[in-house]
């Protein structure tokens, strides 16, 4: 089964695919940015909560890092017209394949998987 996930859709999108069985977690605060995470990097963590330091951070491309425990994905860029959005590509094992893009901080810029998960690239990009 395919779905999209849009954070422009709102919660009640996240509450629909948790009901169906996804695999993705309602969003946290519009402009989420654990302390841990440098401004102007994407950060992931190998949970779904943001707990500890993220696992994975880099001010470039992130590509296939796997998680068995959620993933929380959180763009923390700055304004860099055609590179400050995160384009993602993922696989959860219970819900599919998904593409996201993730705004940065004061838009939507969190992203949250539950159990375990694949995250085939995270690039930086033009506006969503």
């Amino acid at each position: 089964m395919k779905a999209r996930f849009r954070k422009k859709a709102g919660v009640g999108v996240a509450a629909l695919l948790m009901t169906a069985g996804m695999g993705v977690a309602s969003a946290p605060p519009a402009s989420a940015a654990p302390a841990d995470c440098p401004r102007g990097y994407v950060c992931v963590w190998n949970n779904d909560v943001a707990w500890g330091a993220p696992t994975w951070m880099s001010q470039g491309n992130l590509y296939n890092l796997h998680s068995e425990h959620g993933m929380y994905i959180l763009n923390n860029g700055v304004r860099f017209p055609g590179a400050d959005h995160i384009r993602f590509n993922l696989t959860a094992q219970a819900g599919g394949n998904f593409q996201g893009c993730l705004h940065y901080p004061n838009d939507p810029n969190v992203d949250i998987f539950l159990g375990p998960v694949t995250l085939h690239s995270a690039e930086w990009g033009p506006e969503c």
